[in-house]
C-alpha cells in the first residue's frame, strides 16, 4: 500500500469515527434544540457510520489479502525464472566448455 492509499484511510477512518462519536454525543444530550428534529434519524446515522467503519476495515483486509496473493505470485514467477536461468545456463555449458582428457600416467608408445 502505498503512502497516499494510507493517509486517504486515516481520513477515512477518522471520518467515521467522528461522526460515530458525534452522533453518540448528540443521541445522549437531549436538549439540543438544534439537533431535535434530526434525533429520529439519530439511528440511522449511528448506523450509517457504522456502516462506514466495517467498510473501512472490509478494505483493508481486502487490501491485505491482496498484496499477499501478489507477493505469493511474485515469489512464484521469481522461482520459476530462477529455474529457467537455470536450465539455460547447464544447456550453454556442456557447448563451451570441451574438456580434453589427458594420461596422468606418463605411457611411452
Amino acid at each position: 500500500m502505498n503512502q497516499r492509499r494510507r493517509i486517504f484511510f486515516a481520513i477515512f477512518g477518522f471520518y467515521h469515527v467522528f461522526i460515530l462519536l458525534f452522533v453518540l454525543y448528540v443521541e445522549s444530550r437531549k436538549e439540543l434544540s438544534d439537533l431535535l428534529s434530526l434525533y429520529g434519524n439519530l439511528k440511522l446515522f449511528k448506523y450509517g457510520a457504522l456502516l462506514g467503519i466495517i467498510l473501512f476495515v472490509v478494505d483493508v483486509v481486502w487490501n491485505f489479502l491482496e498484496n499477499r496473493s501478489v507477493k505469493k505470485e511474485f515469489e512464484n514467477l521469481r522461482h520459476e525464472n530462477n529455474t529457467l536461468k537455470a536450465k539455460v545456463y547447464d544447456l550453454q555449458q556442456p557447448a563451451k566448455t570441451a574438456v580434453k582428457e589427458s594420461p596422468t600416467t606418463g605411457t611411452k608408445a
